[in-house]
């Protein structure tokens, strides 16, 4: 499983000298709105695990790699690290922007940015642990082409219902009175309920929530991406 875990990482360096440099200077465009650079956290380490499958695919590694003394189970969770990796390198990456963003509204005498705490953080962990819980087993199951759509699909719908459950959910749990949106949150549900969440049980209570509902997403879509690449036929 390391092994496949450290092909992936040499392969998939070339995405790092691509990706990485143009999330930054996107991201020095809006150090003032930093808001964005939550989502762009989200996409550059999606972009990341979808570039190193698309080399995979391509490359068409998949039958090189079954020729080797390596199981199918070992591919995917080699994958499943790589994603995790990926995740790591976007959120300190997105973390040090928004430093140099919050450092600049310092020394201009504002205030240090809300988008840039520790309830952030945790949202940009569950964010991306879903989107790997989704489109890995796609991949597995269907290859880059097909899995491609069928996690496309599966993430549209997953976040028009999550746009549309979030607020009924937030509002039953708030009460009648509510609260007015924070304008510093990134937008989106999933920013919005780990701040809630924060704010009521405390930020260590709530990190241990996330990890947990992470580790439990990414184990699930593991097992289940095991299952689905053992079914496919190369």
């Amino acid at each position: 499983m390391l092994n496949v875990f450290m092909k992936d990482l040499r392969a998939g360096a070339v995405f790092l000298w691509v990706v990485v440099p143009l999330y930054v200077l996107a991201g020095l465009q809006v150090l003032g709105h930093g808001r964005g650079i939550f989502w762009g956290n989200v996409v550059c380490g999606a972009v990341l695990v979808v570039g190193t499958c698309l080399l995979d695919w391509k490359n068409g590694a998949d039958l090189f790699v079954h020729s080797l003394p390596v199981t199918r189970t070992m591919v995917v969770r080699g994958r499943y690290l790589t994603a995790i990796a990926a995740g790591l390198l976007s959120l300190l990456v997105g973390a040090a922007l928004g430093a140099t963003g919050g450092l600049i509204l310092l020394s201009r005498g504002g205030a240090w940015p809300r988008w840039m705490a520790g309830d952030t953080g945790l949202a940009f962990i569950l964010a991306f642990a879903f989107v790997v819980a989704i489109y890995l087993p796609c991949h597995f199951r269907w290859g880059f082409g097909r899995g491609n759509v069928a996690a496309a699909l599966l993430l549209a719908a997953a976040m028009l219902a999550t746009d549309l459950a979030g607020p009924l959910v937030l509002r039953r749990l708030e009460g009648p009175a509510g609260r007015p949106p924070d304008p510093g949150l990134p937008l989106g549900q999933v920013p919005e309920g780990v701040a809630w969440m924060a704010a009521r049980y405390g930020l260590v209570p709530s990190a241990l929530v996330v990890l947990a509902a992470a580790a439990v997403m990414l184990w699930l879509s593991s097992e289940a991406a095991v299952r689905g690449y053992r079914r496919r036929e190369f």
